[in-house]
């Protein structure tokens, strides 16, 4: 006689095996709440042929609904006995600590949920934590964020397996279906009465707007949770042009992530702004607060005609365009620094107050520069001491081969110097008259008219 539910337990182990959500002999965190969706989800899992898998049952007491809350953790611990598993459960007064945190109630126990599910999952060394999640909630969660706003990630819904390797098997089980099993197996479950409450956005769309939607499609459950799974295969695969774009674009590393505007530039409109979304992640870690208004933001800078501009962003990110580059990074560390001064009395090796050096040695007139970073001057043109200092605006110089004055910053502007970067460049004067833009320029005073014993070659090392 085959058993009541058996074709329940033949889809799930479908799904598990197609997903490859996890293997025979794993343990698993179920996470039980002694409703009817992860009543089934424990049943099943004990049922699954072949699997053996070894369980331990989790709940927390989010302590909303007095008794009741405390009814329902000592249901869960009675399932627990029954089924011969380990119980871990925790009381967490979820209101008093949204209220502290300045959360709703929602994200508040979501949070505390998520820290003690990672608890007992390293605890009890599990392969996954198991969640309940099935096709109505499916359909509640797509519509809920195409109501607030999303993108195909959104709209993709919920995976079999998300980010942290939290796992739902029952994407494909109607709230229909467990019921219907539940009873038939004769199994009892606790309801929640917090599930009726139309304060909460998913309640309202569970008991108002889906019976709504069902006058005009009756399976619109189905469809919409079938339109997830298939926005989630077009998401992964969109995921994967994302990272190659990325690596190829963007490179991180120092706590920032630097991307070629050019680059950027060539990229479909639609990758391009999950390029940015993706460089926006690897820096802040999330991509909370992160809206279509700051990535459109971010693709104005990029097709700006301004060669430098800023653009501040969630979570303390800052952008920068500076000529071929955007900049993403945290705006605690600052773009502009204070100025810094070093006086150089003699030939040696001296030390920048903001890193790198300058390397002073007595060499040939006719020594030509090894490097961007290395200059040769006619000592008796600008005799010790020199002054090393920062940009600062006004300023200027000679340049080589001319006979005016011309402005630091326009200079910066020709050689296309990010704003960011100028204050890390040395300047170096003797008395008033700036002599060397390291790297860059060097000044027609100190030019070498002819072979000197009295000549010096300059190195910047940064």
């Amino acid at each position: 006689m085959i058993s009541p539910g058996a074709e329940l337990v033949s889809r799930v182990e479908r799904t598990v095996r197609r997903q490859r959500l996890f293997r025979p002999g794993d343990t698993l965190v179920v996470a039980l709440s002694g409703g009817a969706d992860s009543t089934l989800l424990l049943d099943l899992l004990s049922r699954l042929p072949g699997y053996n898998l070894r369980l331990v049952a989790a709940h927390l007491n989010h302590c909303l609904r007095g008794v009741e809350s405390d009814a329902d953790q000592e249901f869960c611990r009675g399932m627990a006995s029954r089924y011969a598993i380990p119980f871990e459960s925790r009381r967490v007064d979820v209101g008093s600590m949204a209220a502290k945190s300045r959360l709703n109630l929602e994200d508040a126990g979501r949070r505390v949920r998520i820290e003690f599910l990672d608890e007992i999952s390293s605890t009890y060394g599990a392969a996954a934590v198991v969640l309940a999640h099935h096709a109505d909630d499916q359909a509640e969660t797509v519509l809920m964020r195409f109501l607030r706003g999303a993108g195909m990630t959104g709209l993709s819904g919920m995976a079999y397996r998300n980010s942290r390797g939290y796992l739902r098997p029952l994407l494909d089980i109607t709230r229909g279906e467990i019921e219907q099993y539940l009873r038939r197996c004769s199994l009892e479950w606790r309801e929640d009465a917090s599930n009726s409450d139309t304060v909460y956005l998913r309640n309202r769309i569970r008991h108002q707007l889906l019976p709504l939607l069902e006058e005009y499609n009756p399976a619109i459950r189905s469809c919409l949770a079938a339109t997830a799974s298939i926005i989630s295969g077009d998401e992964a695969l969109l995921c994967e042009l994302t990272e190659r774009a990325s690596a190829e674009s963007c490179r991180v590393g120092e706590g920032r992530v630097v991307c070629s505007v050019g680059q950027l530039r060539t990229l479909n409109p639609a990758l391009l702004r999950r390029v940015l979304r993706h460089a926006f992640k690897q820096l802040a870690g999330t991509l909370e607060r992160v809206t279509l208004r700051h990535v459109d933001a971010l693709c104005e800078l990029i097709d700006s005609d301004r060669p430098n501009s800023r653009l501040a962003l969630p979570h303390g990110v800052a952008a920068v365009r500076a000529y071929d580059r955007l900049v993403l990074r945290q705006t605690g560390e600052d773009l502009l620094e204070t100025d810094c001064e070093l006086l150089i009395t003699a030939p040696g090796s001296y030390q920048l107050p903001r890193g790198g050096s300058l390397s002073v040695d007595v060499t040939s007139g006719a020594a030509l520069p090894a490097a961007p970073g290395t200059a040769c001057f006619d000592l008796a043109k600008i005799p010790f001491p020199w002054l090393v200092r920062t940009f600062r605006p006004g300023d200027r110089m000679i340049p080589f081969g001319m006979s005016g004055r011309k402005k630091v910053q326009d200079i910066f502007i020709d050689r296309k110097i990010p704003t960011s970067e100028r204050t890390s460049i040395p300047l170096l004067f003797c008395g008033e008259n700036l002599v060397w833009i390291a790297g860059l320029c060097v000044s027609e005073l100190c030019r070498i008219d002819a072979p000197s014993a009295a000549a010096v070659q300059v190195t910047w090392q940064v």
